[in-house]
């Protein structure tokens, strides 16, 4: 187990249902649950002031959809690029896009890395209410969780770039810029 200030904490709490922890992310720090956690997909959305839905999941080794998703998570994974792929059985509607799709990345960060691989997947959302900045110093977090893991500050980053698998639509231009994608894509993107 890490060494790390928070994080035996973080996983007897994912351990009972409705948990929620922040941990950093290779961007800011997430707020999220196990991912196959309706409850704790509703406290989140509450937390953050907004409808149930449209989570990131990030898992180790999410399904990928052929073609154009496994070319993108080649060549940006694990990193902060978000692929909208098809939803697989287990998860909550509560996580699900409006279409019946998830948002699923692997995390670089090694912290969320250790917390996906002993959790499993785990639900992903900047560790902020609605409208307001990320957090990057858990210092300063003021949210109702059972659990922060802290790394210490964070060097602000943009949030990871969110694409469609299935159509290639850039949804969120973010830490990997529309350039870079088009350059693996071999063309440029809608």
């Amino acid at each position: 187990m890490l060494d790390v200030p928070g994080f035996a904490l973080a996983l007897a709490a994912l351990g009972r249902p409705g948990a929620v922890v922040i941990y950093p992310t290779e961007t800011v720090y997430g707020l999220g649950g196990r991912a196959s956690d309706r409850a704790s997909a509703l406290r989140i959305a509450a937390i953050k002031g907004r409808p149930p839905g449209g989570l990131i999941v990030l898992a180790l080794e999410p399904p990928l959809p052929g073609g154009l998703a496994r070319r993108l998570a080649s060549a940006f994974w694990p990193g902060p690029l978000t692929l909208v792929v098809p939803a697989w059985p287990g998860l909550p509607d509560e996580v699900l896009g409006p279409d019946g799709t998830v948002a699923v990345r692997p995390p670089l960060h090694p912290v969320a890395r250790a917390l996906v691989q002993v959790v499993g997947p785990i639900t992903s959302t900047s560790a902020n209410a609605s409208g307001a900045p990320p957090l990057v110093n858990p210092g300063l977090a003021r949210l109702p969780v059972d659990a922060i893991i802290d790394v210490g500050l964070l060097p602000f980053s943009p949030p990871s770039t969110v694409v469609r698998a299935d159509t290639g639509e850039i949804l969120r231009e973010g830490a990997i810029p529309r350039e870079a994608l088009a350059r693996v894509l071999g063309e440029l993107l809608p």
